[in-house]
């Protein structure tokens, strides 16, 4: 049977779950909280607006590669068995847009550093030779009821992270 990894993004880290079956016969076959960035780095963007430009660009392009690095890493790692059919990533779309707009605007920060991760994970996916999928997290419910029976089978923590990457999951595998 077919496994999925299914990712919810956050800034600096996303809840990982590598799945089969569906939420109708839900099987984990194993779930992490990955971290892409440490926490003096993970929040590039309000990072850089303190930086000079050239500064700002070093520094963001440093934290791109060490996260691209790690989540390459942990998905080749879950996926060394070969039964990954796909990446379902849970985030918004929309394009990141050149780092001097990005730092004017306080609200384009927070946005941003979404989509950065976002991206990321997109990168490790295609470099790792997954097919991937965006799953915009409005398109799951994490409130669904079946999802109760998911929930007893892997234990706690089974919060609205790891039900969106479950549910993402299972939804690339459909």
């Amino acid at each position: 049977m077919r496994l999925a990894l299914g990712l919810s993004v956050h800034t600096g880290w996303a809840a990982c779950v590598l799945a089969r079956g569906s939420i109708r016969a839900p099987r984990i076959e194993a779930r992490e909280h990955v971290e892409l960035a440490g926490d003096q780095e993970r929040f590039v963007f309000h990072r850089a607006a303190e930086m000079g430009r050239a500064e700002a660009v070093r520094s963001v392009a440093r934290v791109n590669r060490e996260a691209l690095a790690r989540a390459k890493g942990m998905m080749k790692r879950l996926a060394q068995g070969g039964e990954v059919a796909m990446c379902a990533i849970v985030a918004k779309s929309g394009t990141l847009a050149e780092l001097d707009v990005v730092i004017a605007s306080h609200p384009r920060i927070h946005t941003s550093e979404g989509l950065f991760y976002r991206d990321v994970l997109l990168a490790a996916a295609h470099a790792t030779g997954l097919r991937t999928r965006l799953v915009p997290p409005g398109d799951l419910d994490p409130n669904d009821p079946r999802l109760a029976a998911a929930g007893r089978i892997v234990g706690k923590p089974w919060n609205r992270d790891w039900k969106l990457a479950s549910l993402a999951a299972w939804t690339a595998l459909a």
